[in-house]
């Protein structure tokens, strides 16, 4: 409980006073009181004993006066020097009671200047306890409701000090106290300057940055770290491995992902570079190694590779584009061309030739052949459609058949034997037939670049009462166990078993289209035995 120093001051002067006065009355009426009481009483009990012996004494004589004229003479004598006797005891008497009086009126004098006494004592201690206040506690006051508002953060207060001839400890401590807090007023705003420059410096920055300390804690961030936030691409924490699991407890391990800031401690690298798959997005982290206050830490770096994956997709559309109008200019022309001479000389000179014939018969394959020729550069054309265009209903059967028709020459180039199991060829799903395309074309090529000697693809499609499900096949060299995890990494590339020398994207845009589809995508394999990639789409519902 808060009880102020004015009243322990107050309360502890009241209660000296009242027991020192206490104490001086009850001494004063043990050693002065007691005494002139005790005299009163031994002087009142003498008195009375002297005057009755008198009165006896003076009975006495009046009887013997009854006795002789002569003795009654010398008795009247005696009795008249009693009586004398008598009366000056009387006086005595008088005297000494009006000397008890006056006594007695001493004391009372003196208990009255005992209480004017004490009074100007209380009057003194009243005008010290005033002086003390102004003084000392209203200072005190002042310092401790300054110093709770700078404790609770508010360094704009300050104690206003009247400018007086006379100044004490307390005037000199109250102007130090003021210009102490000007100084760490300035200074603070100083620091808040740095801060909302540095902070607007790092937030203009495109990629996401946050500054960690040793203990693993996040210092500082900019709002791109903020905005992949909020599009939970990382999840909210105070500690850096929380950004990559919600219920992360503990810092990440070395089978999860590749801890920067032990790394860099471990090893004299001052930056390392890795890839982190978050919540279906390849992030890519630069992490460098700084010193805060003398202690160790790292900032770290983050960009959504997703960009580089659409941009790569872009183009390879763009590239499809371009080879597709290629085609379709110096393929489809000359195509054509030999297509309508072709058709020229059947009619000109197999017209009434019968069908059986067997020069008619090898001219009109050569045309047939001709004619699916000029359909590829079209099916080329088509997969090089604006990505951006709307989504639609599209045949899954259809677009399959179109991707493998403009890989069909690699497949048998390579010795593949194509194996199509399709339950259902009317099966239709709702997307972007370009996406769906991109990825089969994707996964088939895969699988060829797998295969290089030869073996076995199987395009395969089921369904059920909620999902399609393909399936992508292949007897190739496979996949091993630690490369299955990272195989939907940006920029990782298995082509030191596949021979094969891409960028590294194609299984990260599969990835990418496989999300916008809404779908998931599965892989499983076996080294030497080959790979599985399995595709579950859910069914349009009208």
């Amino acid at each position: 409980m808060f009880f102020s120093l004015s009243k322990k001051i107050l309360l502890t002067i009241f209660t000296f006073f009242l027991v020192s006065a206490l104490i001086f009355i009850a001494f004063f009426d043990n050693a002065v009181g007691k005494k002139i009481r005790n005299e009163r009483s031994s002087i009142i009990t003498r008195n009375q004993y002297v005057i009755e012996l008198l009165n006896e004494n003076i009975t006495l004589r009046q009887k013997l006066n009854t006795l002789t004229p002569a003795i009654q003479t010398q008795n009247n004598d005696n009795l008249s020097q009693k009586k004398e006797e008598l009366s000056k005891e009387q006086k005595l008497n008088e005297e000494l009671t009006k000397n008890y009086n006056e006594n007695y009126a001493t004391i009372q004098e003196s208990l009255h200047i005992l209480g004017l006494s004490a009074l100007l004592t209380i009057l003194s201690l009243i005008i010290l306890w005033i002086l003390l206040k102004i003084w000392i506690i209203t200072p005190l006051n002042k310092l401790t409701t300054l110093s709770i508002d700078v404790a609770n953060g508010d360094f704009s207060k300050r104690i206003n000090i009247k400018k007086t001839y006379f100044t004490d400890e307390f005037n000199i401590l109250i102007h130090t106290i003021n210009f102490m807090l000007d100084n760490i007023q300035q200074n603070i705003t100083e620091i808040k300057e740095k801060e909302i420059f540095l902070q607007n410096l790092i937030d203009a920055m495109p990629d996401a940055i946050r500054i960690i300390d040793e203990d693993y804690n996040i210092i500082l961030f900019n709002k791109a770290y903020s905005e992949h936030i909020k599009k939970e691409y990382l999840y909210p924490s105070a500690k850096c491995y929380g950004a990559y699991a919600q219920d992360a407890q503990m810092p990440c391990s070395t089978s999860q992902y590749l801890c920067p800031l032990k790394e860099l401690h471990k090893t004299k690298n001052t930056e390392i570079k890795t890839i982190h798959n978050i919540n279906n997005r390849p992030l890519s982290i630069n992490s460098a190694r700084i010193y805060l206050n003398g202690k160790k830490g790292i900032v770290e770096s983050f960009r959504d590779l997703s960009d580089n994956i659409n941009f790569s997709h872009q183009q390879k559309i763009s590239s499809l584009g371009f080879l597709a109008t290629s085609l379709a200019h110096e393929i489809k022309n000359n195509l054509g061309a030999i297509n309508l001479i072709l058709d020229g000389i059947l009619q000109k000179y197999y017209a009434g030739v019968p069908s059986q014939n067997e020069e008619k018969k090898y001219l009109e394959m050569v045309s047939e052949q001709i004619k699916a020729s000029i359909k590829i550069p079209e099916r080329l054309l088509k997969l090089s459609h604006n990505i951006q265009q709307q989504d639609s209903l599209f045949n899954v059967t259809n677009e399959i058949s179109d991707i493998l028709s403009l890989l069909d020459y690699e497949i048998k180039s390579k010795g593949i034997v194509l194996i199509k199991n399709f339950s259902n060829n009317k099966e239709q799903i709702y997307g972007n037939d370009i996406d769906f395309k991109m990825i089969i074309l994707n996964l088939v090529q895969n699988a060829i670049h797998a295969m290089p000697n030869g073996g076995t693809l199987e395009i395969k499609t089921n369904t059920n009462k909620e999902n399609l499900i393909i399936s992508v096949k292949d007897t190739g060299c496979g996949i091993s166990k630690n490369a299955i995890k990272h195989i939907f990494e940006p920029f990782y590339t298995l082509s030191a078993n596949s021979q094969n020398h891409g960028t590294g994207l194609g299984l990260a845009i599969v990835k990418n289209l496989i999300n916008k589809l809404h779908a998931k995508i599965t892989v499983s394999s076996t080294e030497n035995v080959g790979t599985c990639f399995e595709i579950t789409i859910p069914r349009h519902k009208s």
